[in-house]
């Protein structure tokens, strides 16, 4: 043979060496793509999703970049234009990486976002793909980059159900994380420090509690590494460098965020929607399949689990690792040959607590570790679950190596089919609207979403009590060109002010005046705001209760600048990062290439065209058959109807909303637990009111024991509530702690807060029959634990012993100090009983004056005779 010839040989083998490497790689994207397709099929973007707020808050961005402000802290169209310090704690990546695609032609900010999602599924697969083969084998990584790409929490609920594209990004680059602090601390090289350090940072740049989750996350798997792994313990330091390094990168945001965390009025943990009690699964909950999606909703009703196919597969190693292991008697097998099952251990246990930490049992490490109630959703652990059930299931069929094409075929059908229920988000109007900073403040006045939060979530201290109403000449600026953020009702008479320019962290405004006045300016104060008179700096005042920026101009000609700075803890985050940024380009140049590269190409070709063929397969029966009948895998209740609903019920609420059903999963309750009910509601007219809805748990109908409100009723105001669907509200309604056992009734309607009234509720004759309807019992029970007196809300303790009724006033709880005649005084009196049922004894409040006559007499039976056994 000729060494041409040779040659030949060498470069064909070489060929097909690369071939059989990016042929898994084809597959894999072949899945991101499956799983994007309503993305990628569908213009527009969803208006009923958080999904919706990220748009508006990437062309925010996009303002403010193009205004010249290359890393913006302040939003300054945001909350009526008042402005907003959202980018100085909420992570911008997603935001920064929709309008770098919006660059690109074709597309403008809402394709942008929608880039961001679709880049994610792409990063979600690979990432998995090339942890699971790094681990295992090609064939492993396949089975991984499917179980991850196609749960239920990372295909739908999150990009879809909840439109939350910081989360879901965050999420998705988590796989990467992992594969490459593997290969960090297993061989090093450059892209893999390169790959460590950026993957976290990422995450952190994507959205902060991920960021924190995943980094305990890897903190865990580089002490397993280090523990048994002879490799990570020789490079544990280059774990730990790159955590550095990462943590460096990042603190241009992270510093800001805690030394100025005092700045806002960050109010995200609490009782109501946000408190993590109300938002943990229940282990069937979790484990139980995909269940069909009724369309006829404006968010379709879906189930919070792991997936069928995703934890079945995740047994597999926990099966046969312990018959192997014994059957080839794993104390004379090589650490070698142990490798794998041991490496497999951490994503066992991590998948375990992850599910442990969703589940009501572990409300105790919820309560006693600092910053989780942060976390406010249990459920947010699912997307990091998922990924260790994906390493767990590419485990599986990497044990089963002899068998591997026809298990790869199976395991990808089945991942297939049994998410197909969740690839069928509802449709969406193929116009999303205007995105430019007059339609995000008429955006904010329909939806009350202030800043794009739903709780003012950054709103800047000074303003804890600001205005509630945009003011028209603000917003008719918007219109003019030259935005115009001076009170010009407070001018004096004679005064003559010029806007010279306005840009997204600065205003620049010529003042002629004939005396010395107040000079005040729509927009919050927030640190780092500052104040120049003819080039002077000049005292900044905070106007109350608003918070608005207030200068004093003397009388004259002079040039006023009002401009956003950096402030200490900022300089220094920008000093650190700027550091972390020049140790790192040093680390790369000493750093030497890797030593390996441990994963091997697969050569069987045949399961990856297997593989593909499947694939293909089922993407043309779901898009030939499937997709065209609205009848399978998904239905649509008629108008006025919810099919969805466990219980139909009917009530009219003032001729514009009507009850339609509800849920209640269980009847059982224990005191201090919440009650789980979803309320179906339909708009029988266009509605001009955002009304709010609520749930007592009481008895009588006038004493409460349990109560929620929501200021939107399925998260969406009623205005924007359609005609043609149904929204599903779902509460959690705590019963108080010390609730007596016994029946309580659940009654729910809808009032106006704006308006100060209810709704009445109509019968079927069109007459009023009262304000509420009553929809069901539910039995309370004694608790696990009886509560401690702190617990109780007591705003005034006592210890009133009183024998011979067998009961002790343990204190009381008054609505207000003072009350206008004539009013309401409310007062809560706790009483603990020493027995049950004790015998039934009158309980007198008397009110008496400074003079000691008596005011009021109020005499009953303590909460209706309903007094319990209750060892505080």
């Amino acid at each position: 043979m000729t060494t041409d010839a040779i040659g030949r040989c060498i470069a064909d083998l070489n060929v097909r060496q690369r071939l059989a490497a990016l042929a898994p790689v084809v597959v894999v994207v072949g899945l991101a793509l499956i799983a994007a397709s309503p993305f990628l099929t569908r213009p527009g973007l969803p208006h009923h999703t958080d999904a919706e707020l990220h748009v508006y808050r990437a062309a925010e961005l996009g303002h403010a970049l193009r205004g010249g402000a290359w890393y913006p802290r302040w939003a300054p169209d945001f909350y009526f234009g008042y402005g907003y310090p959202i980018f100085n704690y909420y992570a911008p990546l997603t935001y920064y990486l929709a309008n770098l695609f919006a660059l690109l032609p074709g597309l403008d900010i809402v394709g942008g976002v929608k880039a961001v999602f679709v880049s994610g599924f792409l990063i979600a697969a690979l990432g998995a793909y090339l942890l699971g083969r790094r681990l295992f084998d090609p064939a492993a990584g396949i089975v991984a980059a499917a179980s991850f790409t196609f749960a239920p929490y990372v295909v739908f609920i999150d990009p879809h159900a909840r439109g939350a594209l910081a989360e879901y990004f965050a999420m998705c680059l988590i796989p990467g994380a992992f594969y490459a602090l593997h290969c960090l601390m297993e061989d090093g090289g450059k892209a893999a420090l390169l790959g460590g350090v950026c993957f976290p940072a990422a995450v952190v740049l994507s959205h902060n509690l991920l960021g924190l989750v995943t980094g305990g996350l890897l903190a865990g798997y580089w002490v397993w590494e280090v523990l048994f792994s002879q490799r990570g313990r020789a490079r544990a330091g280059w774990g730990l460098l790159a955590f550095a390094l990462a943590a460096s990168l990042t603190a241009f945001f992270w510093l800001p965020f805690l030394l100025e965390r005092d700045a806002i009025k960050l109010n995200v943990i609490g009782p109501g929607h946000f408190d993590f009690r109300n938002h943990f699964l229940t282990l069937g909950e979790l484990l139980a399949p995909s269940h069909v999606m009724d369309m006829g909703a404006t968010g379709p009703r879906y189930r919070f689990n792991l997936g069928l196919a995703q934890w079945l597969l995740a047994l597999l190693p926990l099966v046969i690792v312990p018959v192997r292991l014994l059957r080839e008697e794993c104390w004379r097998m090589s650490w070698q040959e142990l490798r794998a099952p041991v490496q497999t251990g951490y994503f066992l246990i991590a998948g375990l607590v992850l599910i442990f930490l969703m589940l009501p049992v572990s409300v105790w490490v919820w309560e006693r570790v600092p910053g989780m109630p942060y976390l406010q959703f249990p459920w947010r652990l699912m997307g990091p679950a998922n990924l260790m059930l994906a390493v767990l299931g590419a485990a599986g069929s990497a044990l089963y190596s002899p068998y591997r094409r026809p298990l790869l075929t199976l395991v990808l059908a089945a991942i297939l089919v049994l998410s197909l229920p969740v690839l069928y988000p509802p449709s969406w109007s193929p116009d999303f609207g205007g995105t430019r900073p007059q339609d995000i403040i008429a955006w904010e006045q329909r939806s009350q979403a202030l800043g794009t939060t739903s709780t003012g979530d950054f709103l800047p201290v000074k303003a804890a009590l600001g205005p509630l109403h945009p003011m028209p000449s603000l917003i008719e600026s918007y219109d003019t060109g030259l935005v115009d953020k001076v009170n010009r009702a407070t001018l004096p008479e004679g005064a003559r002010v010029e806007i010279l320019e306005h840009g997204p962290l600065h205003d620049r405004i010529f003042i002629v005046t004939p005396r010395n006045f107040l000079l005040r300016l729509y927009t919050f104060y927030f640190p780092g705001w500052r104040a120049y008179i003819d080039g002077q700096e000049a005292e900044i005042q905070i106007a109350g209760p608003e918070g608005f920026i207030t200068v004093w101009v003397t009388r004259g000609k002079h040039e006023v600048l009002v401009r956003f700075e950096d402030t200490p803890p900022r300089t220094a985050g920008w000093l650190i990062s700027a550091a972390g940024a020049g140790i790192l380009c040093l680390a790369l140049v000493v750093t030497p290439g890797a030593a390996r590269d441990a994963a091997v190409p697969d050569q069987d070709h045949r399961t990856y065209l297997l593989a593909g063929g499947v694939l293909l397969l089922f993407w043309v029966l779901k898009v030939a058959i499937v997709d065209p009948r609205d009848n399978w895998l998904r239905y649509t209740s008629p108008p006025g109807q919810a099919w969805a609903a466990q219980h139909q019920q009917w009530a009219n609420f003032g001729d514009q909303i009507e009850l339609l059903g509800y849920d209640l999963p269980r009847r059982q309750v224990r005191a201090g637990e919440p009650v789980p009910v979803v309320l179906y509601w339909h708009a029988l007219r266009p509605l001009e009111v955002n009304y709010q809805s609520f749930v007592h748990l009481a008895r009588p109908l006038h004493i409460l024991w349990g109560q929620e409100d929501h200021l939107n009723p399925g998260d969406l105001p009623t205005t924007r509530w359609p005609l043609d669907k149904y929204v599903w509200d779902e509460y959690h309604v705590r019963v108080l702690p010390g609730t007596p056992p016994g029946e309580y009734l659940l009654n729910v309607g809808l009032y106006s807060m704006a308006g100060g009234y209810r709704l009445p509720r109509y019968d079927e004759s069109g007459q009023a029959v009262g304000d509420s309807a009553l929809i069901a019992s539910v039995e309370v029970r004694r608790p696990r634990r009886y509560p401690a007196p702190g617990e109780l809300d007591m705003a005034h303790r006592m210890m009133a012993l009183i024998p011979e009724a067998g009961v002790t006033l343990l204190g009381y709880t008054e609505s207000a100090g003072q009350v206008a005649l004539p009013g309401v005084w409310q007062v809560t009196l706790f009483w603990r009983a020493a027995r049950d049922a004790p015998s039934a004894h009158t309980r007198t409040l008397v009110l008496v004056d400074r003079m000691g006559q008596k005011v009021l007499h109020i005499s009953g039976v303590p909460a209706d005779g309903a007094l319990s056994l209750i060892h505080i």
